[in-house]
């Protein structure tokens, strides 16, 4: 790590960024349990139906909307502990206080993103519900996913405006985040 990244495993310095970053791992292990309940039941459905000519009806449904369900949730998470891939080719000659302030307004570009499509998911998965819309094979109401992942495009919205503001306050990664 360099010392303008934050370190994903250091306490936040303020309350508020340790109860997003609380809320962000908990969502994180919950989409790694979902995952991990979809990689199982592919196995059980592979197998049956290797062995027993039996699979499990509609797996693929219920990956494909658990895996929609857990992407989402390790966003927030992705964020918080500065884990997404930054490309500082262009960057790397700037001084850290400069740094912080493109990070800054990346937060907020992306706050503004994360916030619109938390939005259109609502609306998204509101018009899903009142329409009924299910999966072709188990006939399972697809507006299940959005309730995971309307909260967790909320809470990177509110994850990208606090590093925005902490890195416009502070002009750097905030004392004691630094590695």
């Amino acid at each position: 790590m360099t010392s303008d990244t934050l370190d994903p495993y250091a306490a936040p310095a303020d309350p508020v960024g340790a109860a997003l970053r609380l809320l962000s791992v908990a969502l994180a292990v919950f989409g790694g349990l979902l995952l991990s309940a979809g990689a199982l039941m592919t196995v059980i459905s592979v197998t049956g139906r290797y062995l027993f000519s039996a699979p499990i009806s509609g797996d693929i449904e219920l990956v494909e909307l658990g895996a929609g369900a857990a992407i989402a949730a390790f966003l927030p998470y992705c964020q918080i502990s500065g884990s997404n891939v930054i490309v500082d080719f262009f960057t790397g000659a700037m001084t850290s206080r400069g740094r912080a302030r493109l990070d800054a307004i990346h937060g907020l570009v992306f706050a503004f993103c994360s916030g619109l499509v938390a939005w259109r998911m609502t609306l998204g998965g509101i018009d899903a519900y009142l329409n009924n819309d299910e999966t072709m094979v188990l006939g399972a109401p697809i507006w299940i996913s959005f309730v995971v992942m309307v909260p967790a495009f909320g809470l990177l919205c509110l994850v990208c405006l606090h590093g925005a503001a902490v890195r416009f306050i502070h002009g750097a990664p905030p004392p004691g985040a630094e590695s």
